[in-house]
Order: C-alpha cells, then structure tokens, then sequence
C-alpha cells in the first residue's frame, strides 16, 4: 500500500507540484506587495502613474430647459469647509448677527458619497464641483477612472474668469475639485502640476512647497519641477503681504502665502476678506463674466480638533468674506451667490450659553470626524429660486454648471433677486 501510495501517478504530482504552488504564492503576495507600496510612497510626489492621474471625461448630460428668467453671468460660491448648523449658530450666538442672514433663499443638501453615508472633502466637493456622485478620497474622478468636468472648467470653455481663494494649501481636496482630476486627494504634486496647466486667473491661499523644485528651501516635492518659474509666464507670482497690497485690476496672479496651509484667522496678514476683494476686483473685469470659488477652509480643521473657540472663529472669519461677496452680489446684479458647506465636522453641539452676553458655555462633540447629516444653503441673485429647499449636493453642481453652459445664449430678464 505504502510503494502504491508514493508512486500513483495522481498522488505524485500532487507531492510534487505542492512546493511550486506555495512559491507562485509567496511571488504574487510579494509582487502586490511591491505594487501597492509603489503607489503609497508616490501619493504625494512628483512621479507620473496612470495609478494617478483619471481618463478622458465624461460627456456631459444635457442642458435642460426649464430655467426661466434672468440668468447669472458671474457665480460667486463659497464654501465653509466643515460648516453645519450648530457651527453657525454658535457664530451667530457670539456676534449677535450674521452677514449669512441677508439671503432669503435658504435650503438644506444632502452630502453623502457614492460608496459612504459620512462623505470626505473630496467627494462632497467633486458633487459640488461636477454634479456627480464619487467615492471618497477621489478627486472630480469617478470609480471607473472616467474624469468629469468641472465648474470652472464649463467656465473657462466658455470664456469666463476663474479663480479659487481659500485659507488652506491650494493643493486640497476642496480646491483641487474644481481644477484637478486624480484618483485620490493626497496627490499633493500632481495635483500643483495640474493647476499650474489649468489656466486659472486667480489663486490665493497657501502650498507654495508644493510648487517648488527639491532643491529649493521648504519644497515638498521630490522632483526638479519648478511650477513657480512656469506659472511666472503667465501669471504675476506673489508670496507677500507687500507684493499682495501692491497688486493691480488688470493682471491673473497667483498668491501662495505660506509653504502649506495659512495661519488661524487671528494670525492671518491677509485675511479671507482681502484675498476675496483681491480676487473680485480683477476677474470681474471680464465682460463675459467669472467664476469665484471662495473657502473657509479651517471651519473644518477646528472641528477635527474638537475646539469651538477656533472653530468659532474661523465661522465669523468666513461670515465677513461672506459679507464682501454679498455686497458684490447686490451691486453687481447679473451675480449669483451661493453659500453653503461640503459637510458638518465633529458632530458638534451647544449645550449652554447666552444670547443676551452672546457668550456660548457647554458644547459637546460626538466625533473628530465628519458626520452625515444635511448641511445649510444660502442664495441670492439670479437663478438663487433653483437652489432652495432640501436638494442633493449633485443638484447644486449640476444648476451652477447649467447656468454657466446657458448663460451666453440666453437674454438677460428680470431682477437681482430672482
């Protein structure tokens, strides 16, 4: 039995064969290893894979024709980055009234991801930005590696100004959303190589490290790419409070104020207001109109923190800039304002206090994360009667980039406040 055991042909190459088997294993784990740790050192760097970088893009839907009226030329959208209703009214609380409470159309949006219930900055702001649903960490890239096209891209195409303020890095997953497509936020190279090709007119905020070759002081990349030296052939290039004071109505510039993020607001040279003002006076100098990203970028920081001082004040910091755009919108009345958040942060509640010494005394977080409930939408100006009531994140991308697809070939009817 043993001499027919150890020399049946099928038993033979089964004892022959096991140790192969075990090697193929040992060499594809070891090979998948390799693989994604490639992926994970260069997330981040300035080497080139398709790993990174999204496909050709989706074609967009339709244009609809429902929208009735006066259509905006110019869009002014501002988003507080971690920005729910507790962060608000605890603003509110403190400073007795808010610059958010001058608009009339109000709503809640929905934020969630396509693969997640609590959604990151990333995907809430590619819904914001494109119109579409995509995972978390992706950036204006859906699950298939399909690009989709941006708000400021629709206008750019269509001969509008474009331009991006916020107070963190440039490089983010808010900002990044509207000119960027990757597969994940934290490309932080690719992600500057992308903007300094995307034909933007005004950047303001922080990240110049990531726009710097390596052999430069501060830089954060691992190649000799100077995107400084690029940007400079088209751009007037500013990292100071006197080169910023100093800039002109008739120039695109690029303004990249610390090697990362800006300080808190209390610490700020250039606030949020200044660098909005800064970014208005010289897009609006297009008769065909801009496009105005502006972010508080921080309202999201504090609450990861679980701090409701600093996320206090960064909510009324964000107010004030609210207050620039809003006076623009008033003025200039072909303007739409938008104002709204890409998520709630920390789980954030207010448990005591004061209105009559606006003094906020017992709060409470249930997370350092993001959580999924609705977020705030404010509106004024023409085409603010589609962006109210209860809508998903994906209704206001889509809305605004219907307005900048339409508002070219279409007359302009009726009032400021439609």
């Amino acid at each position: 039995m043993q001499y027919q055991l150890l020399t049946n042909k099928k038993y033979n190459n089964i004892f022959f064969s096991l140790p192969a088997f075990v090697a193929f294993l040992l060499c594809f784990a070891g090979a998948v290893f390799c693989f994604f740790s490639y992926q994970n050192k260069n997330k981040g760097t300035g080497n080139t894979s398709t790993f990174v970088w999204c496909g050709p893009q989706k074609k967009p839907w339709p244009v609809p024709k429902h929208y009735q009226g006066k259509l905006p030329k110019n869009i002014l959208f501002f988003i507080g980055d971690g920005m729910g209703i507790s962060h608000i009214t605890a603003a509110k609380t403190v400073k007795g009234q808010l610059n958010l409470e001058r608009f009339k159309t109000t709503g809640l949006i929905t934020t969630h991801a396509a693969n997640s219930f609590v959604t990151d900055s990333a995907a809430a702001a590619t819904a914001l930005a494109t119109g579409y649903k995509v995972n978390k960490g992706a950036i204006s890239c859906r699950p298939d590696g399909m690009s989709l096209k941006t708000l400021l891209e629709y206008a750019h195409e269509n001969g509008k100004s474009t331009g991006i303020v916020v107070t963190s890095s440039v490089t983010e997953a808010t900002p990044a959303s509207f000119v960027v497509h990757v597969r994940h936020w934290n490309h932080y190279n690719h992600i500057a190589e992308a903007i300094a090709q995307s034909g933007i007119n005004v950047l303001f905020g922080g990240g110049f490290a990531y726009f710097l070759p390596q052999s430069s002081p501060n830089s954060m990349r691992n190649d000799e790419k100077n995107l400084i030296a690029q940007l400079s052939r088209t751009h007037r290039i500013v990292t100071s409070t006197s080169e910023f004071s100093d800039l002109t109505s008739s120039e695109n510039v690029i303004g990249l104020f610390a090697p990362k993020h800006l300080p808190k607001a209390s610490s700020r040279d250039i606030s949020l207001t200044e660098m909005t003002k800064s970014a208005l006076t010289i897009l609006s100098k297009n008769t065909r109109g801009f496009v105005l990203i502006v972010e508080g970028s921080q309202i999201d920081w504090a609450g990861h923190k679980n701090d409701s001082d600093w996320l206090i004040q960064e909510t009324l910091d964000f107010d004030e800039a609210v207050k620039v755009g809003f006076d623009f919108a008033e003025q200039n009345q072909s303007t739409l304002l938008v104002v709204t958040s890409d998520h709630s942060t920390g789980g954030y509640a207010l448990e005591a206090g004061s209105v009559e010494e606006k003094t906020i005394t017992g709060t409470d977080f249930t997370t350092d994360y993001h959580t999924a409930e609705m977020v705030p939408l404010f509106a004024f100006g023409p085409g603010s009667r589609y962006l109210g009531g209860i809508q998903d994140n994906t209704d206001i991308g889509r809305i605004m980039i219907d307005f900048v697809r339409l508002a070219n070939e279409q007359p302009a009817i009726g009032s400021s406040q439609d």
